[in-house]
């Protein structure tokens, strides 16, 4: 897995699992025709996509946008 993927993986697992965090950035990576291990920053909306559709029934926008914004401050 790239950094970006690690970092993603890394933040989101407390919240939602391993599993579930990996299965994300895996599910970003194939709807981009690319492996984890070609992610990278230009890909952040597309995995923003995918953590609010993971996230959005089970957690409030606020906390799904502060996790994206997480995110978004461990590759820069």
């Amino acid at each position: 897995m790239s950094e970006f993927s690690n970092t993603v993986v890394s933040t989101l697992g407390p919240f939602v699992g391993q599993t579930a965090a990996d299965t994300c950035v895996r599910a970003t990576a194939l709807s981009l025709g690319k492996t984890t291990d070609d992610l990278s920053a230009a890909d952040l909306p597309a995995l923003g996509a995918n953590v609010r559709r993971l996230l959005g029934p089970i957690a409030p926008a606020a906390v799904i946008e502060d996790l994206i914004a997480e995110i978004e401050r461990g590759i820069a």
